[in-house]
């Protein structure tokens, strides 16, 4: 089998960037935020919920080789597109350079909200051993608290808006880049098509952050010990 060029590497790792932003990455943040969203239908919905992800077997290992990995490469190569890119927003004033600087800039808040995230919610659940039907009702706990307070509200709402625009506004990227959207309409079209999206999943987000603000209801393991 034939060494790959230095450019056919470059070329390769700038598409596995690219399609790890849609799968897993993006497939991953649609159904956490959708999942999430159930605290608006009631607590019990929401909970169990919870209880179906942390008592599936090999969690760890989905964990890490559906979520961690691709992440660290995802945000780890994002990283290296900015440090190799040229932004000249104020120079030539158009759309896509400004969509292009914010999905880099999008892209970096991200990585640092999920930093916060997970180190608040699946670092602390792991520290104090909450596994199972117990991480429901810990987890519960810890955003009713962040969200009673401005400064959690704001974290997620930033954090929120981030994830969201990075992920629609990539997936039209993606799908010019994959040869899937060509031609000026048809282009035109998904940048609304994802946008749209991007909108949805923004709603999900912030309506989810509203419930545990305005219901913070603490609950008690479904299967007690």
């Amino acid at each position: 089998m034939a060494k790959l060029s230095k450019d056919e590497t470059h070329f390769f790792l700038l598409k596995l960037h690219s399609l790890t932003g849609i799968v897993p990455i993006g497939a991953f943040l649609v159904i956490h935020l959708s999942i999430n969203s159930l605290r608006t239908v009631g607590v019990l919905p929401y909970q169990l919920s919870i209880d179906i992800l942390n008592n599936l077997p090999f969690l760890i290992l989905i964990e890490i080789g559906f979520i961690y990995i691709p992440l660290f490469f995802h945000s780890l190569m994002g990283f290296y597109v900015v440090h190799i890119g040229q932004t000249n927003v104020f120079r030539y004033r158009y759309k896509r350079n400004w969509l292009y600087t914010l999905q880099r800039l999008t892209g970096a808040i991200t990585f640092v909200f999920l930093i916060y995230h997970m180190g608040t919610t699946v670092g602390a659940k792991l520290w104090e051993g909450k596994h199972h039907f117990e991480a429901a009702p810990f987890l519960m706990d810890i955003l009713n608290g962040e969200f009673q307070t401005w400064q959690g509200i704001v974290i997620y709402s930033i954090g929120i808006f981030s994830a969201t625009f990075h992920f629609s506004n990539g997936l039209w990227g993606f799908c010019v880049s994959w040869g899937i959207l060509i031609g000026e309409n048809a282009q035109r079209n998904g940048a609304i098509v994802f946008a749209a999206m991007g909108l949805g999943l923004t709603f999900l987000g912030l309506a989810t952050i509203l419930e545990f603000n305005m219901n913070p209801i603490s609950v008690e393991a479904t299967v007690l010990k």
